[in-house]
């Protein structure tokens, strides 16, 4: 039996297990913490447009890939139902496909696109709710939510009747946040007549009725952290043993983790994947890192002042991988047959953009994929 060792706990680190786990590996999973997938604020953007993304964008990690659109399309739809029957299992669960994109309001009333949501969300989708009454549920000792100005952005920017509806918790307390809603039973509003619009955090929700999204970081990210999270190690792997071109363990401390093969889904700069400052550098290996395709190091101030004038120029850099997303050196050449990255740690797209669930879930399913094969492809 192949063993993997995943390092990373977000939401790239999951589908490389889940992935690894359907080909019959054993796997582990190494996380520091809690990374950027606890930060988000309850709708996940996979692609917008995957035939536009290959023609237009070749160092995205989607292009890069080498395949076609219907291959992909075929690996997308397998990591997604991979990915919403597990989370289901542990209690979570998702609605949508990527090939659809609703359109969901926050606490503010403001839109926001997401092709998967949680079900607590999807009755909220903007274009469903055209026609009825939405009651906004208020709650008098929370300070950083106003349900009243929710309630009037959803009829001025969406056309949708939506009125506010203050409740009393008087066991909140004092200066009480929207954090302090987490759950708890959800109060049963006076509206009986109305679609029942809740601030998120709340449990047992009345039927007809739905969460808004929120300002990460937020109780969905806690949601879906926590259950992407059962079963890993906690552990920051500080260094690797390596020998003639394979890793041969990873180590934490006084722990050495041995494998056969490694996905490296350690996240940007907030999981550690990354070191950034004057010069972005992949801090345990020293893998070559790239924007639109030339190492950093090449660069020089020329990276320094498009950061200047945008600093999201800097999340677009990255790893770059070859087909197999083995990462790559500053030569461009594959230094670990055994090594394989996904998720955010990867360059050459938005990171807060539509491709920001997409490339994690996709690039995950496939690492964690060809990383269970990996004794079966090099003995041949």
């Amino acid at each position: 039996m192949t063993r993997v060792l995943v390092i990373g706990g977000g939401i790239a680190g999951f589908c490389a297990a889940l992935a690894a786990r359907r080909d019959g590996a054993d796997v582990t999973v190494v996380a520091r913490a809690p990374g950027a997938t606890a930060l988000y604020a309850g709708g996940m953007e996979v692609i917008d447009d995957l035939d536009a993304v290959l023609a237009s964008q070749p160092h995205h990690p989607f292009t890069r890939l080498g395949l076609d659109s219907v291959r992909l399309a075929t690996e997308l739809d397998n990591a997604i139902q991979a990915l919403k029957l597990a989370l289901d299992k542990d209690g979570l669960k998702f609605e949508g496909s990527w090939r659809t994109r609703g359109i969901y309001a926050d606490i503010h009333g403001l839109a926001r696109p997401a092709n998967l949501v949680p079900a607590s969300v999807a009755p909220g989708e903007l274009r469903a709710l055209s026609g009825r009454r939405v009651a906004l549920v208020g709650i008098k000792e929370v300070g950083d939510y106003d349900a009243a100005s929710t309630a009037r952005a959803l009829k001025e920017l969406h056309g949708i009747e939506a009125f506010p509806e203050e409740v009393s918790i008087p066991e909140l307390p004092l200066a009480a946040s929207l954090t302090d809603l987490y759950g708890r039973r959800a109060p049963q509003p006076r509206a009986r007549s109305a679609t029942v619009a809740y601030p998120p955090g709340f449990t047992s929700l009345p039927s007809d009725s739905f969460e808004l999204l929120a300002s990460p970081p937020s109780p969905h990210g806690w949601r879906l952290q926590q259950a992407i999270s059962l079963g890993s190690v906690t552990a920051e792997v500080t260094s690797f043993e390596t020998s003639t071109g394979r890793i041969v363990s990873a180590r934490s401390g006084d722990r050495t983790f041995r494998a056969d093969a490694f996905v490296l889904a350690s996240g940007l700069h907030i999981g550690g994947g990354l070191n950034g400052g004057r010069l972005t550098t992949e801090p345990l290996l020293k893998l070559g890192v790239f924007h639109e395709g030339t190492s950093v190091r090449e660069i020089g101030t020329r990276l320094q002042h498009l950061q200047y004038l945008d600093p999201a120029e800097e999340l677009r850099s990255g790893l770059s991988t070859d087909k197999g997303l083995h990462p790559l050196d500053e030569d461009g050449n594959v230094p670990y047959a055994n090594l394989f990255a996904a998720g955010a740690v990867l360059g050459g797209y938005e990171y807060a953009g539509p491709c920001g669930f997409g490339v994690p879930i996709l690039t995950g399913w496939l690492a964690g994929t060809w990383a269970a094969r990996v004794n079966r492809l090099t003995s041949r």
